[in-house]
Order: structure tokens, then C-alpha cells, then sequence
């Protein structure tokens, strides 16, 4: 889980001490909690998930996909998007494809 840990952080672009600043600790609890074989809370483990969206299997065990799906968004999203005109679609993506540029 302690390489898991560190690979979320990175994932997120955060260094241990603006990872640690969202999650309410000290740089130093990210530093031990990426440390092999260190401990990592049940409350941290929770906090993690809560905070970025992650999937409690994926940070335990590795097990399925890094973040949650949230589906009832995505569907939100869409029904959105469809009730635009074809204009607006266009500006949508563009915004979109430029937010993921930054």
C-alpha cells in the first residue's frame, strides 16, 4: 500500500507537503506512510479515498482501477451536453481539451 500511496500523489501532481495539506496532516505522515512497510491508518486509508475519490480496493490491495467511476455525474454530464446546441457542444469540448492542457 506505501507504493500505492506514493504513486496516487504523483498520479495527483502533488508534493508530499500539498498532499498532505488536503488530507489535514504534516508532510511528515506522507513521508512514513510511503515508506515500505509502514503502517497506513484505517482514518488515513478513508481520508485518502474521501479526499481524491479513490477506490478503497486499488489502495489496499491494488486491486481495480486507481479512481472511482462516478457514474450518476457522467450521466448528469451528458444529459447536459445532449440538451446543447451543436455550438455550444463545440465550445464544451474545446474548454474541455484546454483544461486538460493546464
Amino acid at each position: 500500500m506505501n507504493k500505492r500511496v506514493r504513486e496516487l500523489r504523483k498520479a495527483l501532481g502533488f508534493s508530499q507537503k500539498e498532499f498532505a495539506e488536503r488530507l489535514g496532516l504534516k508532510q511528515n505522515a506522507i513521508s512514513y506512510m510511503e515508506k515500505e512497510g509502514s503502517t497506513v491508518t484505517e482514518h488515513n486509508i478513508r481520508a485518502i479515498c474521501a479526499q481524491f475519490n479513490v477506490n478503497e480496493d486499488w489502495l489496499r490491495s491494488g486491486v481495480g482501477t486507481m479512481f472511482l467511476e462516478n457514474k450518476r455525474k457522467q450521466k448528469e454530464f451528458f444529459a447536459i451536453f445532449d440538451s446543447l446546441s451543436p455550438v455550444l457542444q463545440d465550445y464544451l469540448v474545446k474548454t474541455a481539451r484546454d483544461l486538460l492542457e493546464t
